[in-house]
């Protein structure tokens, strides 16, 4: 459970709502400290010069700083205030009881700025010797007439405490209750997101188990975000490689198996007779024996070619990479081919300038001979095999090897799977051949970077186009 991937959803949105829930309520507190405490310095403020003018006639009327405060602790107390009374840097009177009577009371301006005092309030905090904190408005009060030049002024402080944490400890329930709230209705949110979220890989993780067991004519319905989609719709592209796969080695096995009992039927029929004594006379005897060495060599051909296309296939064939003249290189692969063709009364020829390619120069050959190989054989008599080599127009910094014969073609619907092995859907241009001669070119030319292009109408014959990577002209 802990190791699904909605599991882990789930956890994750939940660790962000409740980060993003703390983030809130420290925000909102601090913000609420901000604006209490510029609340309560706007009211000492504005209450500072009426508080200072009473002061001041108590004080001009004798009465001692005590009695100043006690008198106007009344109204004081009503605005949640309280008065001290501070001269020479300490307290000497307080509304409250006279509990900071004697207490330092540090003025952190400069003398400027307390001198200005006596018309404009001052603000500041105040912390007491128990570590409370204090929002304070004062105003300085001048000496009497009379007194000493170097008298110093009376402060007159009103302050009120910071309601700040008692603020906290009561909306803390209210708080506590809307933060549950809102992480119940996150959770909620974040339930359905995550199933939404992996329902569909959930679908493509039962899709990959039903094609593991076997059933490969599933197909998943595209739903969810863009990137989920992107993975069904490339599942179903892998599903059908798949079944195209398991097709393709079915059809295999099944050409494989065909291909090589034809000449096994044979080697043990004619073998048969042979131990039996049913051919007696030695002609006879010949022929039979020559049957056989035909198919075992026709058999070892069919697996050298198997063994080779799996070689390629696989990538275990390491190419000699060295510059190649293409139009050389095809010029010796036709003069392989002019007895065969001499034989049969087909024409060769072979036009075109000479390009060098980077390659291994016998694969090359291999695919060259090929094509060659498969147009010689699908040409009546008469016909014409033409080999074309050069700089392809079509394709900038590519060379081409082209093949074309006057053969009866290949039909379309059959052309675009030339290239896979035993492919029996045109078996006229089969004949005599394992049917892996053009799985061969494929592969090799793929192996050189390049690609293979064949066209083909019928009765108007087939062209081969081999494309490969130019390197120069070769030296003159």
């Amino acid at each position: 459970m802990t190791n699904t991937l909605r599991f882990r959803l789930l956890l994750s949105y939940a660790i962000l709502t409740a980060i993003i829930l703390m983030v809130a309520g420290l925000t909102l507190t601090l913000a609420w400290r901000s604006v209490q405490d510029r609340v309560i310095r706007t009211r000492l403020v504005a209450a500072a010069p009426l508080t200072t003018r009473l002061v001041r006639e108590l004080w001009r009327n004798g009465s001692p700083p005590a009695t100043i405060t006690s008198e106007l602790s009344r109204p004081l107390q009503a605005r949640n205030a309280r008065l001290l009374l501070v001269h020479h840097g300490r307290v000497v009177a307080d509304s409250a009881g006279g509990e900071l009577v004697g207490a330092s009371f540090d003025l952190p301006f400069s003398p400027a700025r307390l001198r200005r005092s006596t018309r404009v309030p001052l603000a500041g905090v105040f912390t007491a010797p128990n570590g409370r904190e204090f929002l304070y408005a004062l105003m300085a009060l001048s000496p009497p007439k009379g007194a000493a030049s170097d008298a110093s002024p009376l402060y007159v402080i009103q302050m009120s405490p910071r309601r700040f944490p008692d603020i906290v400890r009561e909306i803390a329930a209210e708080l506590g209750w809307a933060a549950l709230m809102a992480l119940l209705a996150g959770l909620l949110f974040s339930w359905f997101l995550s199933r939404w979220i992996t329902r569909p890989l959930t679908q493509i993780a039962q899709a990959a188990d039903q094609i593991a067991q076997g059933d490969l004519d599933l197909h998943l319905e595209v739903s969810g975000p863009a990137e989920v989609k992107h993975v069904a719709r490339q599942f179903n592209h892998m599903a059908q490689e798949v079944r195209a796969s398991r097709q393709a080695q079915q059809a295999f096995i099944a050409n494989v198996s065909h291909d090589l009992k034809t000449p096994l039927t044979v080697i043990q029929g004619f073998s048969q007779a042979l131990v039996e004594g049913v051919i007696g006379d030695p002609a006879s005897a010949q022929r039979a024996a020559h049957v056989i060495h035909q198919e075992s060599q026709r058999m070892g051909r069919l697996v050298d070619q198997l063994l080779d296309l799996a070689r390629l296939e696989s990538g275990q064939v390491q190419m000699r990479r060295q510059p190649v003249a293409l139009k050389t290189l095809a010029a010796e692969a036709l003069a392989r081919f002019h007895l065969a063709a001499e034989r049969k009364g087909v024409t060769l020829s072979l036009v075109g300038e000479d390009v060098l390619v980077e390659g291994d120069r016998d694969r090359l050959m291999q695919a060259c001979a090929n094509l060659l190989d498969n147009g010689v054989r699908h040409t009546p008599e008469g016909g014409l095999v033409a080999c074309r080599v050069g700089r392809a127009v079509d394709a900038p910094g590519m060379a081409e090897l082209v093949v074309q014969d006057t053969g009866p073609g290949i039909p379309p619907e059959i052309l675009p799977r030339v290239f896979d092995r035993f492919y029996q859907g045109d078996r006229a241009r089969r004949r005599g051949s394992a049917g892996l001669g053009l799985s061969i070119v494929q592969e090799i030319v793929r192996a050189h970077g390049g690609r293979v292009e064949v066209r083909s109408k019928p009765d108007q014959g087939a062209t081969f186009r081999i494309l490969l990577h130019l390197l120069s002209h070769p030296a003159s």
